[in-house]
């Protein structure tokens, strides 16, 4: 009997603690009053807008190459560059570009913020990137290079320029998921990723919830008539 009680006691601590672990709304997150529309609707985005000149970016970007290679399949990050000026963010966003659109963020990322920071290399200054691209030997830096120096470059770094300007992205890293949960990190990067992860399940069973009530609404009296006429 005393065994059974210890044990329901356990079972209950446990649960105790995994509520007040969970995250909260206006302390782990935020809820934005109008989402920001995914680039894949039933999936789940992670939209990280961050910039390479942020320090709070840079100690971000391990954390967040970790979750990305255990992200389920139906689970993405959309990486957006913040463009403030027309010279350092600018430039940036370009290297962002060219790296998002070959695919090297996890090879790219962590050697550009390294250079950047603990070796203080302008990559902002378009010689100093291809110099500097050239001669990683971690990926690809030719491709990287004509990726930057493509006619579509600019093009996407003034598109990431817009998306920041649209909704007001005033500070970095911000990190959306779902394109309404707004992580604040009270308590660092490593457990905001918990945060994140949890976030990324709600939406999860938010869209599936959604697909299962579509699936279950009921036809329409048109539609009814015309399958009946149809038997």
């Amino acid at each position: 009997m005393l065994k059974k009680i210890i044990t329901t006691m356990v079972t209950a601590m446990a649960f105790i603690t995994g509520i007040a672990q969970a995250a909260i709304v206006k302390i782990d997150y935020d809820v934005l009053d109008k989402p920001i529309p995914q680039l894949h609707k039933n999936k789940v985005e992670v939209l990280e807008f961050f910039s390479y000149s942020c320090v709070h970016c840079s100690r971000l970007e391990p954390f967040m190459r970790k979750e990305m290679k255990s992200f389920a399949p139906d689970t993405y990050l959309r990486p957006v560059h913040v463009v403030w000026d027309d010279d350092v963010y600018f430039n940036l966003a370009r290297v962002a570009a060219a790296v998002n659109s070959t695919g090297m963020k996890l090879q790219a990322d962590p050697l550009i913020f390294d250079a950047i920071f603990s070796k203080h290399i302008e990559l902002w200054q378009p010689d100093v990137f291809n110099k500097w691209a050239v001669e990683q030997t971690a990926f690809d830096g030719q491709k990287l290079v004509k990726a930057y120096n493509s006619l579509e470059n600019s093009a996407t770094a003034t598109s990431m320029r817009k998306m920041g300007e649209k909704y007001n992205i005033t500070s970095t890293p911000t990190v959306i998921v779902g394109g309404k949960y707004v992580l604040k990190f009270p308590k660092g990067f490593a457990a905001g990723m918990k945060t994140m992860n949890e976030l990324i399940e709600k939406v999860r069973n938010e869209n599936s919830a959604l697909a299962a009530s579509t699936r279950k609404l009921p036809k329409s009296i048109g539609a009814s008539l015309a399958a009946s006429a149809n038997r």
